[in-house]
Formats: C-alpha cells, structure tokens, sequence
C-alpha cells in the first residue's frame, strides 16, 4: 500500500514537519511492507525555497519598511529572462505570525501592510510586468489600505487631511481615492494566490481569529470590525467593485480584498498549483490513502487551514483521506464530511498540554491506528 502523510503544525512545539514524521513512524510500523512518503507544507515564509527548487530563479532583496514601520529587507523571487520574467512574492516573509510578538496587541493594532505595498511598487519600477503573489495564513490588521497607500491611494480622515503614510490607516480613514494605484496594477499582469476563504468583513471575516490570535481587546476587535466594514463600502465608492462576501478577500487580513477593489482578478487556489509544482499531484494519482493531522476540524479551521486544501485536492483525485485531531474535539460535520467517518481518531494526549513527549507518541500511535483500521475496511469492502 502507498500512503502519503502531509500534516498541519498539530501542538506547541509540534510543526508540520515533526507532526508528519510522527505520523509516518505510526504508518510504517502499521504496515512495515507500504510506502509512505511524506509531503511535509512548507514553513510560514519559506513557501518561495519550495518554488525555486521547481521554478529555479534568482532571489532579490528589496528595503521597505516592515509591519511596524521600522526599515526592513523584503525578499522576493525573480524567475525567467526578458518580457518572460516573473516575480513570486509572499505576504507572509513580511508579516508577523499568528501569535503574541514583542510590543503586544497595541503595536500589532497599528501595523501595516505599506511595506508590502512598497514591493509590489518597486517591482513595477523595475519593468517586471508579471506578478505572482501568494497570500499566506499571517494577517495584518489594516484591511490592506497600507498597500494601497504605497501604491499611490490617498487616504483621508475625518478633518480632510491626508493621513501619514507612519499610521494605520484603517483606523482614521473616511475617504479614499485608489485611481492611481488602480491605474498601476493595469500596467501588470497580477495573480493573487491563496487558500484562505475569509471574506473581507462580516460574520466571516478574518477579525475573530487574528483577535483571538494576537490577543486585541474587546474594544479593539469591534473597532477593527468596524473600520473594516466602512473601508469595504470606501473602496467600492471609489472604484465600483464591490468585495462584500467574497471568498478569500480578507486574506492577508484584507490585502486579497484591497486588491480586488482597484481591478486585480480574483484570487485562485494555491493548493493546485503548488502541487503541480512540486510534484504532489502526480504522486496523488498512485496513492492509496492521504494520512493528516490537525488540531481540530472547526468552521474556522476551513478558511485558515492547510489540511483542508490539501484534502480536497486528494478528494478530487479519489483518494481516502484520514485525519488525527486531538482529543476532546467533536469535528464540524460539514469539514468532516471531507474525510472518511469510520476513520477519524484522536491523538491520545492531554489538552493543553505543553509536553511534546505526549503528543509525539499520541501521533505515532494515531498514525498506526489509522492505516489498521483503513487496512481491515478494505479486506472487509
């Protein structure tokens, strides 16, 4: 039997790449005579090293300023020659992570994305007429109007001024005018790449859990939720798009969805593509099962989670998908529906736990579960 194990970042101190291991450990001991591989995601910001290995390319370095206006280096891939060249650029080498960092929620509430803004600009000076950017899980809490400005939106407040190009902009602003950057992205051929389905504002927006994630009040969660829901009806005065309810414009914590309002087509599915880059897909063709991970299986974790694009993407090519949630976790049965029922386990631990030697053996023994019970159902079917 052929089985690939491919796992989300599963407990604290349990990456993607540990987590799949683990698993592989069980798979292996379950079925000593199978292959299994394991197709480990890409850490968050080194998504480009996976597609120079495919692509080739030169790495360039660029200053802008970061999330917290402080000057930065910002790295981009350059691949191919001539009118031909195409520059890969990934939000979340510029974010921050989904976590607690250093100066807390109030320098996270007054981050930016103008940093990113400054890439895309200058990439557009140097003559690079095609643009992939992939739109990762880390998010900034500006709705993208920092990109905007750096692209030459003006952007204004209650008393008519023009805010700083030093502030978070979402938060003051009352007009907007996006012509120019508009007028910039006509110039290039822009593809927005993500798998991340939250929408700009409302229910399912990306706001509750970069709250939850980076830890904002009460006060400035509903602020943010505010300001974003206002930036939405802004943008779509200004340029006639509207981005309410779209899947996949609050990615980035908004960048898709800014994008979306000055012309730039909708965003397309990552999970595809990278699989045909790295040679995924063709393995999927010659698979038996997908074995993941995850820590839960929430409506949440269908808009933010690499399992499930990667579980659609077996999905697609008849593969059984199995999955390790842990434990104590009753899974949303719309994803659930996703994976084979008999097949769902929980990694044996205790939740909450910061102990790794616990989860490291619950997802030895989830692995090995798994395959054993996959493997008696096909000699029953």
């Amino acid at each position: 039997m052929h089985v690939i194990v491919s796992a989300d970042e599963f407990a604290k101190g349990i990456g993607g790449v540990t987590a799949s291991e683990l698993l592989a450990d069980g798979v292996q001991a379950a079925d000593p005579t199978g292959r299994v591989d394991v197709w480990a995601f890409p850490p968050e910001g080194q998504l480009l090293e996976s597609v120079q290995r495919s692509l080739g390319g030169v790495f360039h370095d660029i200053p802008v300023v970061d999330v917290f206006w402080q000057p930065s280096k910002f790295r981009y891939l350059l691949v191919g020659e001539g009118p031909d060249q195409t520059a890969y650029v990934e939000t979340d080498r510029l974010f921050p992570p989904l976590a607690p960092v250093a100066g807390g929620a109030k320098s996270l509430f007054t981050a930016t994305s103008f940093g990113l803004g400054e890439a895309l600009l200058h990439i557009m000076i140097a003559g690079i007429s095609r643009i992939v950017l992939l739109v990762g899980r880390r998010m900034i809490c500006d709705g993208g109007i920092g990109m905007l400005q750096a692209l030459g939106a003006v952007v204004g407040n209650a008393r008519g001024e023009t805010i700083p190009n030093d502030t978070n902009p979402l938060l003051e602003m009352r007009y907007i005018d996006a012509v120019k950057a508009a007028l910039l992205l006509r110039r290039v051929n822009l593809t927005v790449m993500t798998d991340y389905l939250f929408t700009y504002s409302g229910a399912d927006s990306f706001s509750p859990i970069e709250a939850l994630r980076y830890r904002f009040s009460q006060d400035q969660k509903e602020s943010i939720d505010q300001h974003l829901q206002e930036a939405q009806v802004l943008l779509q005065t200004s340029q006639g798009t509207t981005i309410a309810d779209v899947p996949g414009s609050g990615a980035g914590g908004g960048v898709v969805g800014a994008l979306l309002a000055v012309g730039a087509q909708p965003a397309v599915s990552l999970a595809p593509w990278l699989g045909d880059l790295v040679g995924f897909n063709k393995v999927l063709q010659h698979t038996d099962l997908l074995v993941t991970a995850a820590p839960v299986l929430t409506p949440v974790m269908g808009k933010i989670g690499r399992v499930m694009p990667l579980t659609r993407l077996a999905r697609a090519a008849h593969v059984p998908v199995v999955i390790a949630l842990q434990g104590d976790h009753t899974p949303d049965p719309e994803l659930s529906q996703l994976f084979a029922d008999t097949y769902l386990t929980r990694v044996m631990g205790i939740m909450g736990s910061e102990s790794i030697g616990i989860w490291r053996r619950g997802l030895r023994v989830a692995g090995s579960e798994l395959v054993t019970r996959f493997m008696a159902a096909q000699e029953t079917s």
